[in-house]
């Protein structure tokens, strides 16, 4: 990888439950899996990578991942049957016609979903 200043080049995740956390960004948003330990696992969503962490305590309250998704409506009617929680629904970004939406992943972390415009 070539990195330059500022360029993120890993993301941790706390996961609360590893098989919980792993079921649900594998199932609903199509990433793998490569196990360090029983506590940590690296995740890859086919651009990025990053951790699942169990050690690290879940947050509302701190820096939001926004996960790319062609529907947010759909992708939050899939959240909510995997265990997450709707905290914000779909809403327009003014000026841009593209929509964003937050939710919580099983563990407590607040996350981010963005569409584009249609």
């Amino acid at each position: 990888m070539d990195y330059k200043l500022g360029n993120i080049c890993h993301i941790e995740i706390p996961a609360g439950d590893l098989g919980k956390s792993k079921e649900f960004y594998g199932t609903l948003f199509n990433w793998t899996f490569q196990p360090m330990n029983e506590t940590y696992e690296f995740f890859n969503d086919g651009v990025n990578g990053g951790a699942l962490d169990t050690d690290a305590r879940p947050s509302r309250d701190g820096a939001i991942l926004v996960l790319y998704c062609e529907d947010i409506d759909a992708k939050l009617g899939e959240i909510e049957k995997a265990g997450g929680k709707t905290v914000k629904g779909k809403t327009q970004i003014p000026g841009h016609g593209a929509h964003y939406a937050y939710f919580e992943d099983p563990a407590g972390n607040r996350m981010g979903l963005y569409a584009p415009a249609k």
